[in-house]
């Protein structure tokens, strides 16, 4: 998305399958979204009415429209989509599921996989997104307990009233990212870890 500069990246197989990974934090601009967390009014999605008391983190909810702008059209005619994204990514990925599950003509729910993703949305807003609008997805928020990011932002999140729309999947520190590893060192303390899971480094990198 050209505004927002969101974005993501599709791959199909030979059959309707597809998965649509959402990338996270990239350009200056995506870390001026992340920061965008007064809550506003969760945007309608299909033709489910909203709870009026439904609120989102501002800056996802826009970045999601515009990347939804640019995917959508794509999506629509494929038989089985699962979205997955981390961070910034996480919450592209939840959002564009929500609105393929409501205008897609397949009667397969698309499935959602994030990882290191925030929370976002308060409560009635998760119970509309889960009960209503993804009703039948299979929606899992991966995390470990040795990602900062998280940490740092429980506090943040918990007065905002932000919870999860799936089931969280944590685990252990087991995996983290030596500080000498990279050559940005004093970042390590609050970036690495939240941008290595499952063994792999999810997040920007220098280009040579």
């Amino acid at each position: 998305d050209p505004v927002s500069e969101s974005g993501a990246t599709v791959y199909a197989d030979d059959g309707e399958n597809l998965v649509v990974a959402c990338r996270g934090s990239a350009t200056p601009r995506n870390f001026y979204t992340n920061l965008k967390f007064g809550r506003v009014p969760l945007a309608q999605i299909g033709g489910e009415v909203v709870p009026g008391d439904a609120m989102i983190h501002g800056g996802f909810q826009d970045a999601a429209l515009g990347l939804w702008g640019v995917l959508g059209p794509h999506l629509a005619c494929h038989q089985t989509v699962t979205f997955t994204g981390h961070s910034l990514g996480a919450a592209t990925a939840l959002l564009c599921a929500a609105r393929h599950s409501a205008t897609a003509t397949t009667s397969v729910p698309p499935s959602v996989i994030t990882f290191g993703g925030p929370r976002f949305v308060n409560g009635a807003a998760a119970r509309h997104l889960r009960e209503d609008i993804l009703r039948g997805s299979v929606v899992v928020h991966v995390v470990h307990n040795g990602d900062p990011i998280l940490g740092n932002n429980q506090n943040l999140w918990d007065g905002l009233g932000f919870e999860n729309v799936g089931d969280e999947l944590r685990f252990a520190d087991g995996d983290s990212i030596e500080a000498t590893e990279l050559p940005f060192r004093s970042f390590a303390w609050n970036i690495l870890d939240h941008c290595k899971y499952m063994g792999v480094f999810v997040g920007p990198r220098l280009l040579p």
